[in-house]
């Protein structure tokens, strides 16, 4: 017999079992889940649902509320399914419950994995087939392609030492965030990319900070992070430098100094998530293009 109930600390494990086989496309670890359900700073208790046959967990939603260019928005950014549990209603039931929650919050439309700042991906990998199936049999509109990088990475990449001396030479000065400099960072992102505040926001909470800064006459003119997002997992980003300081080489400087931050924490390849610049990532870094994935988006109003 199915039973809708709220997510508790205690499911994380079968959650994470229930991705594991789900999702196998993907990496799916416990702290992983954990950061996209009752880990997540923007986790609402009540949007998180477990969906139980018999006493054990068959699959779970976790919905997330937020703003869409102004307009109040929701978001599912997991929902999963037991494949062994699968073609019994339970994915619509999750689907429904969750939109129901969402809407009676005021959610003007719903998308589908792409929350900024905290998704596992930006949106639904092309080769789950059923869960576009799924999705669009449920009133969902297939979007815009979003992409996935990859890159190798080594603690020896390019030294950036001396561009990054020429650069201090012309006002320009490159280095780790402090925890002092937030709040300048976030008025430059307020400005320029505010989806990104929350990503970097969690780049401070690691110690060290996983996130470089270019200043310019007092203000931050560039950035770029990493482990802001899907940590453990290797990902690079977000990163932004001002247009009237591009062609210096700041966003190259800024770009490897994560990845080789990257290589030094272990990792052989960097994911470089959600990009929209492929060609400079290609020529900077080589990288190629790993994944591709769709949006899904229902309106309500």
């Amino acid at each position: 017999m199915l039973s809708l109930r709220l997510l508790n600390e205690k499911d994380i494990p079968a959650l994470t079992e229930v991705c594991r086989l789900g999702m196998e496309f993907d990496v799916w670890y416990e702290d992983l889940v954990r950061q996209k359900t009752i880990g997540a700073k923007d986790y609402m208790p009540e949007l998180g649902i477990a969906a139980e046959v018999d006493g054990a967990i068959a699959g779970f939603a976790q919905g997330v509320m937020g703003k869409r260019r102004e307009e109040t928005f929701g978001w599912i950014r997991l929902l999963a399914v037991h494949p062994k549990c699968r073609c019994r209603g339970i994915g619509s039931a999750l689907l429904k419950e969750v939109e129901n929650r969402l809407t009676a919050r005021g959610a003007k439309g719903i998308s589908v994995m792409d929350v900024a700042a905290n998704y596992q991906m930006p949106g639904v990998d092309f080769r789950y087939k059923e869960a576009f199936c799924f999705l669009m049999k449920n009133g969902y509109e297939q979007g815009i392609p979003n992409i996935n990088l990859l890159c190798d990475v080594n603690p020896d990449m390019e030294d950036c030492r001396a561009d990054i001396e020429r650069l201090k030479g012309e006002g320009f000065e490159i280095r780790r965030a402090e925890k002092s400099d937030w709040e300048g960072l976030r008025k430059f992102l307020a400005a320029n990319w505010p989806a990104w505040i929350g990503e970097a926001d969690n780049a401070f909470d690691n110690n060290p900070i996983t996130l470089y800064i270019c200043v310019h006459d007092g203000e931050v003119v560039g950035f770029s992070g990493y482990e802001g997002n899907n940590r453990g997992m290797g990902w690079f980003g977000p990163m932004g430098v001002d247009p009237v300081t591009r062609g210096k080489k700041i966003g190259a400087i800024l770009l490897i100094l994560c990845l080789r931050d990257i290589a030094l924490m272990g990792h052989k390849k960097a994911i470089i998530p959600w990009v929209g610049p492929v060609r400079f990532y290609d020529k900077i870094c080589n990288a190629t293009v790993e994944r591709i994935f769709w949006t899904f988006t229902k309106r309500f109003s």
